[in-house]
């Protein structure tokens, strides 16, 4: 009698919660899949193409990832941004790792974005 019980106690709870997860599954997919902002243009410089790389303090792939940039495209520019000291803008772009990488049009239009070393590795090659 007492299995019983706390099995329909377990799965009327179940029920219960299933859809409040359910909606922030979905809250959470529509979130991912928000509109770029268009990256300000303080930062472009009126350059052709500008990578802009979120980094942070204690992120090793950063430096290499930079030079990788202005090695295999010298004539765009390259912005690198501290995602700690700047939080609002590496949230408005939805930067949970670092390097983050934007490629970003003269009129501040995310072209590209690449999250990892590896991606920027395997994205931008000479």
């Amino acid at each position: 009698m007492t299995i019983r019980f706390v099995v329909v106690v377990a799965v009327v709870f179940g029920l219960g919660l299933a859809p409040r997860l359910w909606r922030q599954r979905v809250r959470r997919l529509h979130a991912d899949q928000a509109p770029t902002p268009l990256v300000p243009a303080a930062l472009l410089a009126d350059a052709e193409r500008t990578y802009v790389i979120f980094t942070t303090r204690f992120c090793a792939q950063c430096g290499p990832v930079e030079e990788h940039l202005r090695r295999t495209d010298p004539t765009a520019r390259v912005v690198t941004i501290d995602a700690e000291r700047e939080p609002q803008l590496a949230g408005r772009f939805r930067v949970k790792a670092a390097p983050t990488v934007l490629l970003a049009d003269r009129a501040g239009r995310v072209q590209r974005r690449m999250v990892g070393a590896a991606a920027v590795r395997d994205s931008v090659t000479a």
